[in-house]
């Protein structure tokens, strides 16, 4: 599992799910299958879920739980 990183794209995409996330002109970002805007850290939370659930983790693992919780507060630039 492979999560690339690129700031000078504004891009964060796996290798093993068809998720991205992109930066947004105000500088939040969306991430594909989520609603709402998330910060950078929310965004690379966002995308370690994504990895997780494609190795078929599910809701009921404590980390994915945690993860979860963690997109649900409010970003922060």
């Amino acid at each position: 599992m492979t999560t690339t990183i690129d700031d000078l794209l504004g891009r964060m995409w796996s290798d093993e799910s068809d998720t991205v996330a992109e930066l947004q002109p105000d500088g939040s970002r969306t991430v594909t299958g989520r609603q709402g805007r998330y910060n950078r850290n929310q965004a690379i939370t966002a995308m370690v879920l994504a990895e997780s659930y494609a190795a078929g983790k599910t809701a009921d693992d404590p980390f994915v739980q945690g993860w979860e919780a963690e997109l649900k507060e409010p970003h922060h630039g």
